[in-house]
């Protein structure tokens, strides 16, 4: 079975908000991201796969850890193996300029994100997020 190096990223903007697209590859909603490319690090293709996906910048980048999507029917190549390098990163700009791999997007409320048709890991995805901002909350109260 292939296994494909990837990055995933829960873009969030200044309002709060949490950007999600669905794509012709995927059966459900996804955040952004893509593959590796040769020589490439994991952060240089989150940045370069935002820039063509949504035509935007990115900042405030947090590696949040690494995990294995096993084959599944989510995907249009049931057989592929993904070992994605997870992200938060906050988005320079809300104006998107999608490229052909997006079908619809926008920008979500977590209580709107949860009521999307998320691919697993991006719902596993979604909870870390919503756990690491109940930290930072946590953190700024005196």
């Amino acid at each position: 079975m292939p296994t494909r190096k990837c990055v995933g990223v829960v873009l969030y903007n200044n309002g709060g908000k949490i950007f999600f697209m669905s794509s012709p590859k995927w059966k459900a909603w996804i955040v952004p991201g893509g593959g590796i490319e040769g020589g490439e690090t994991a952060e240089q293709t989150l940045r370069r796969e935002v820039k063509e996906e949504l035509g935007i910048e990115i900042t405030d980048i947090v590696y949040i850890g690494e995990k294995i999507k096993p084959p599944s029917k989510d995907f249009k190549d049931p057989t592929m193996t993904f070992h994605f390098f997870e992200f938060f990163a906050r988005a320079c700009s809300i104006e998107i300029t999608p490229n052909e791999e997006i079908s619809e997007y926008g920008w979500f409320t977590v209580e709107e994100a949860l009521k999307l048709n998320l691919v697993k890991e991006t719902k596993d995805l979604l909870e870390k997020y919503i756990e690491y901002r109940k930290s930072l909350i946590s953190k700024s109260k005196p």
